[in-house]
């Protein structure tokens, strides 16, 4: 298709989701600001179609040596990827990426636009939009390095803030939102930790004079979550994680927490859920897991290790404190110490970054998108 055919028609964009929901969250985020840039352009609306992918046994073998295939993919997920085929696919991660070459053997003009570490030859994709813990080479032609995921926090719609408020009415204030992850290697997280953690936020309390508000997540763990309730001291509250309430807005508070908490807690384990705190602009505190000795700690910046990376061959281990260090070297967050206090001054609820978030990576990433889809 021409430029010109493009830029009359509706862009069709294909979202590949998964199971991890923070990763699903990145996708959609992007697409949602393409949409956006598309229309202050004054561009055709695009055709947002989101494939929800489920994998086969063939999805543990590396990138490298597979071809593009469907074979990744069990029998319902590959009857659904079928024409029209889009203009530009939007996936994240590495299970993805022998779906989206396939797409682009069917219809070689699809732009590919990929999200964090796809431990795949940079080259296979024309834009690649990665966070610091990832380590990749930020020099790499086609690598856009960002401060933070394309993650917008989840909004509550006033029914929902209403209902929370209620809930919330007999805490006093300053609302402390604790947002808790887990153990994801090679980050540690047992019931001690989780101990620690509420000592740390107990502290905070009594600095603030407020309360504590808790969201746990799947990673956060029963005997953690457990271990985590019985260190805090009322004035609080308490939501632990459940599966089968965690899409309900009036049963799980996470959403209305982003809205309605006065600053956050939030566990230095997830990009995306770091990211959703920084975006409201209130000050963040950010609590760290321990690493294991075992695992090594690399990045992709020169020599060898650029090389490797840049082929698919190998890439540098997460390392979610790279991630951390740059939000708290940016003023977007501080570190939470053992005994409650923060490494920064005055009110720890005042917001961290009260100029507003350096997104200007992101900007002109999907401002260079969006010409592509525009034709231009």
């Amino acid at each position: 298709m021409t430029g010109r055919a493009l830029a009359e028609h509706s862009p069709i964009i294909w979202l590949l989701t998964g199971h991890r929901a923070g990763d699903n969250a990145q996708v959609r985020a992007l697409g949602g600001l393409l949409n956006r840039q598309l229309r202050r352009e004054g561009r055709p609306a695009p055709q947002m179609l989101e494939k929800p992918l489920r994998w086969s046994a063939v999805r543990s073998l590396p990138n490298i040596a597979l071809p593009p295939t469907l074979a990744v993919l069990d029998a319902a997920s590959r009857a659904a990827i079928s024409p029209p085929w889009p203009d530009l696919v939007i996936g994240v991660g590495r299970r993805a990426v022998p779906v989206a070459r396939w797409i682009r053997q069917a219809n070689p003009r699809v732009r590919i636009v990929w999200l964090g570490r796809p431990r795949a030859p940079l080259g296979w994709f024309d834009l690649l939009l990665s966070t610091p813990q990832y380590g990749l080479p930020a020099d790499a032609p086609n690598v856009v390095m960002l401060d933070l995921p394309p993650a917008v926090p989840p909004q509550a719609d006033e029914k929902v803030l209403e209902h929370w408020r209620e809930q919330f009415a007999h805490l006093p204030r300053p609302w402390i939102g604790v947002l808790t992850g887990g153990a994801r290697w090679p980050l540690l997280f047992d019931a001690s930790d989780a101990h620690a953690l509420g000592r740390a936020v107990q502290g905070l309390m009594q600095e603030t004079g407020g309360s504590w508000i808790v969201s746990t997540s799947p990673r956060t763990g029963v005997r953690q979550s457990r271990a985590l309730r019985e260190v805090l001291q009322p004035p609080g509250w308490f939501h632990h994680f459940r599966a089968e309430t965690a899409a309900d807005p009036l049963k799980n508070p996470h959403r209305a927490i982003l809205t309605l908490a006065d600053c956050f807690v939030v566990t230095a384990d997830s990009a995306s859920l770091l990211a959703e705190a920084a975006r409201t602009g209130k000050a963040m505190h950010m609590w760290p897991l321990r690493r294991s000795p075992f695992a090594p700690r690399w990045r992709a910046d020169r020599g060898i290790a650029r090389w490797l990376a840049v082929n698919g061959l190998l890439q540098p281990p997460r390392d979610m404190r790279a991630f951390a260090d740059n939000l708290a070297a940016h003023g977007l967050a501080n570190w939470l110490h053992a005994g409650g206090g923060v490494a920064g001054q005055g009110n720890p609820c005042r917001p961290a970054a009260p100029s507003g978030l350096r997104e200007r990576a992101l900007q002109q990433a999907v401002a260079r998108i969006a010409s592509w889809l525009a034709g231009d």
